[in-house]
C-alpha cells in the first residue's frame, strides 16, 4: 500500500471537487443513529401535532370574522379560550419535540465521533501525511457538531413547517379554489428562485470547505508555533500566511454571498408578497359575487401568513447545504479503507526480522529501492546512514505504520501482513524519535504499555527506565499531571517515560527511532543504561545518528539512498573505509572540534 503523502493541508481536500449531498445526512443517520430512531419518530409526531394546533387560533379568528360579517353570534370568550389552549399545548408539544430531537442529535454526534476516532486509528499512517492538526480537529469536533442543526432543529422544525404548509394549502382550497390559486400564485416562482440561488452556492461549497479547513489549520499552526515565531522575530511573515488563509476564506464567503443574493433576495421578497395578489384578486371576486366578505377576510388572514412555513423551511435548507458537505466529508473518511488486517494469530518460529526486496514510496517518490537484509533474533541491529537514506522509513515498516509497495517484511518467517494487527502490536514496541505524551498523569502515560499493570510493575518499569527517581521527586509522584504534550518535562524525561512505557509492554521486538535525540548528556547516559536493560534478550532495531551509542551493536546496517550500502560490526566497517568509515570520521571530528569565537578586525 502506497502511503498517500498528500500535499494538502486539509483533511478533506477531495471535497473541493464535490457538491453537497443531502442524502448523505440521512445515510449517516440510518447507519449511526439506531439508538435515536424512536426519539426522532416521537419528535416528528409531536412536531406534526404542534403544527396542527398552530392553525387553531386562525380558525378561531375566522369564526369570529365570519360571525361578524354575517350578523351571527359567536362566543369570543369560548373561541379565545380554545385558541389559548391550542397555543399552550402546541408550544408544549413543540418543546418536547425539540428536547427529544436534541437528545437524538447528541447521541448521533457521540456515535459519529467515536466511529471517526476508531476508524482513524485503523487507517494507515500514510493517510495522515501532510494533514494539519487543525483539519483533524475540524473533522472530529466541528463537522459532527454542525449536524446538530439538521437533527435537532431540521427534523421537528422542518416537519412542522411542511405539515403547516400542507394543512394551510388544503384548507385554502377547501374554502375556495380560485382564491387559493391567488394565494399561492407567487410560490412556484419563489421555489424556482431559491433552488437556483442554492445551486449557485453549492457549486462553491467544496472550495469553501477546503479554504475553511485551510484557515483552521493555519490558525492552529500559528498559535502552536508561537515560541519559534517570536524567537526568530518572524511574527509578520508567519502572520501573513495565516492572514492569507483568512483572506481567501473571506473571499469565498463573499463570492458565495454574491452568487446567492440576487436570486435569494428576490425569493425573500416574493415569498412574503402573496398579500399583493390575494387582496386585489379577492376584491374583484367579491365584486363579482364569487366570494363574500368573510371569505375574503379568511384569505387575507390565513393567506398572508401562508409563506411563513416556507421561510422557515428554506432557512433550514440553506443551512443544510453546508451541513450536507460536512456529512459528505465524514462519510468519505469513514469509507476510506482501513489498514488490511487478517486478524489471524500465527505461530512465529522466532523473532527475527527479514526485509526481502522491499520497495516503498511516499506518493510517487520512491525512497526504498529493493532493500534486503536480516535482523537476527535476540540481537541488536543499528540502522545508520546520511540524512534521507530511509532509516526511519525502514523502522516504521516493522510495526506496519506503513506497508511496502513491493517485497516483504517478515517476522519469524511470516509476512507482517499475514499477522493480525493485535498480535503484531503485542510483539513490537516502538520508541519514537519525537516522543508524544498525553496530558494525563505520568502513571497513565506509562500504562499505555500495559493498561492493567499493577503499581509494582509500574514502579519496576520506571526504575528500569531510570525515571523513578525524578518522578518521585515531582509533587504527586506518578500521579503528577504532566500537561499538554508533556510540556512540563525535559526532553530526557520525555524519553525515559517513553522507555518505561516500552519496558512495561515487555515486547520481544523493540524499535528505537533515534530515541536519544532530544536528551541532554546526563539524560543520555541514563537512557543508555536503560537501553541496556530494555534490549537484553530482545530483537532490537536502533535508528541512530549518534554513532557512539551503537558501537557495540551486533550488526550495523548502513543505508544510502534507500539501499543497503554495507553491513557489519563497528570495527569491521571502520576498517573497510567505506561509507560507515566516512560517517564515523565526520562524527568523531564534529565531537572534538571546539567552537571558536570569530575574531573582530581590532583583534587581528
Amino acid at each position: 500500500m502506497t502511503a498517500q503523502a498528500e500535499p494538502s493541508d486539509t483533511i478533506a481536500q477531495a471535497g473541493s471537487a464535490r457538491h453537497s449531498d443531502f442524502s448523505s445526512i440521512l445515510k449517516l443517520l440510518v447507519r449511526y443513529g439506531r439508538s435515536s430512531r424512536l426519539l426522532l419518530c416521537l419528535s416528528a409526531s409531536l412536531a406534526t401535532l404542534a403544527a396542527g394546533l398552530e392553525l387553531v387560533p386562525v380558525w378561531a379568528v375566522s369564526q369570529l370574522v365570519s360571525a361578524w360579517a354575517s350578523g351571527g353570534d359567536a362566543s369570543f370568550v369560548s373561541l379565545a379560550a380554545i385558541a389559548l389552549a391550542a397555543v399552550l399545548v402546541g408550544h408544549t408539544l413543540m418543546g418536547l419535540a425539540m428536547a427529544m430531537s436534541h437528545l437524538a442529535a447528541f447521541r448521533l454526534i457521540h456515535a459519529l465521533r467515536l466511529a471517526l476516532a476508531r476508524h482513524l486509528a485503523r487507517l494507515p499512517m500514510g493517510w495522515f501525511q501532510g494533514r494539519r492538526s487543525g483539519g483533524a480537529k475540524k473533522l472530529i469536533v466541528d463537522e459532527p457538531e454542525r449536524m446538530e442543526l439538521m437533527i435537532a432543529h431540521g427534523i421537528p422544525e422542518g416537519i412542522s413547517a411542511i405539515a403547516t404548509w400542507l394543512a394551510v394549502t388544503i384548507w385554502l382550497f377547501a374554502v375556495d379554489w380560485r382564491m387559493a390559486l391567488a394565494a399561492i400564485a407567487l410560490t412556484p416562482l419563489s421555489f424556482l428562485l431559491i433552488i437556483m440561488a442554492m445551486y449557485r452556492q453549492s457549486a462553491l461549497l467544496g472550495q469553501y470547505q477546503r479554504l475553511s479547513e485551510q484557515m483552521n489549520g493555519a490558525i492552529v499552526e500559528y498559535l502552536a508555533g508561537m515560541p519559534v515565531i517570536k524567537v526568530f522575530n518572524r511574527t509578520g511573515a508567519a502572520l501573513s500566511e495565516t492572514s492569507r488563509a483568512v483572506r481567501e476564506y473571506a473571499a469565498i464567503e463573499t463570492d458565495m454571498a454574491r452568487g446567492f443574493l440576487p436570486l435569494g433576495t428576490a425569493f425573500y421578497t416574493l415569498v412574503v408578497a402573496n398579500i399583493c395578489v390575494i387582496l386585489p384578486a379577492g376584491l374583484l371576486m367579491m365584486k363579482a359575487g364569487w366570494i363574500d366578505l368573510a371569505q375574503l377576510c379568511f384569505f387575507v388572514i390565513l393567506g398572508s401568513s401562508y409563506s411563513q412555513p416556507l421561510m422557515k423551511l428554506f432557512n433550514l435548507l440553506e443551512n443544510m447545504a453546508h451541513i450536507s458537505m460536512a456529512s459528505v466529508l465524514i462519510a468519505e473518511v469513514l469509507e476510506t479503507p482501513k489498514q488490511a488486517d487478517t486478524g489471524n494469530r500465527v505461530d512465529l518460529s522466532d523473532h527475527s526480522i527479514a526485509f526481502e526486496d522491499v520497495r516503498f514510496a511516499y506518493d510517487t517518490r520512491e525512497v526504498l529501492h529493493g532493500l534486503s537484509f536480516t535482523v537476527p533474533a535476540g540481537k541488536i541491529t543499528a540502522l545508520v546512514g546520511p540524512s534521507g537514506a530511509g532509516k526511519s522509513t525502514v523502522a516504521s515498516l516493522i510495526p506496519r505504520l506503513f506497508d511496502p509497495d513491493a517485497g516483504q517484511v517478515r517476522l519469524g518467517g511470516v509476512d507482517l501482513r499475514d499477522i493480525g494487527l493485535d498480535q503484531l502490536m503485542e510483539q513490537v514496541a516502538f520508541v519514537f524519535q519525537k516522543t508524544f505524551l498525553f496530558s494525563g498523569t505520568i502513571s497513565e502515560n506509562i500504562r499505555f504499555g500495559k493498561h492493567n499493570a499493577s503499581d509494582a510493575e509500574l514502579y519496576a518499569a520506571g526504575r528500569a527506565a531510570r525515571a523513578h527517581d525524578f518522578i518521585m521527586a515531582l509533587p504527586n509522584g506518578y500521579d503528577t499531571k504532566i500537561g499538554d504534550g508533556g510540556a512540563t518535562l525535559s526532553g530526557g524525561e520525555h524519553q525515559r517515560i517513553a522507555l518505561a512505557r516500552a519496558i512495561l509492554k515487555d515486547a520481544p521486538v523493540i524499535v528505537l527511532d533515534e530515541a536519544t535525540s532530544f536528551a541532554d548528556p546526563d539524560s543520555e547516559a541514563e537512557i543508555q543504561e536503560a537501553f541496556n536493560d530494555l534490549v537484553r534478550g530482545r530483537t532490537v532495531i536502533v535508528v541512530a545518528h549518534r554513532l557512539h551509542t551503537i558501537m557495540n551493536a551486533d550488526q550495523i546496517v548502513v543505508l544510502e539512498n534507500g539501499s543497503v550500502a554495507e553491513t557489519g560490526r563497528h570495527e569491521d566497517l571502520v576498517e573497510r573505509n567505506g561509507l560507515y568509515a566516512e560517517l564515523w570520521e565526520h562524527y568523531s571530528a564534529a565531537h572534538v572540534t571546539p567552537l571558536r569565537a570569530v575574531a573582530s578586525k581590532g583583534d587581528r
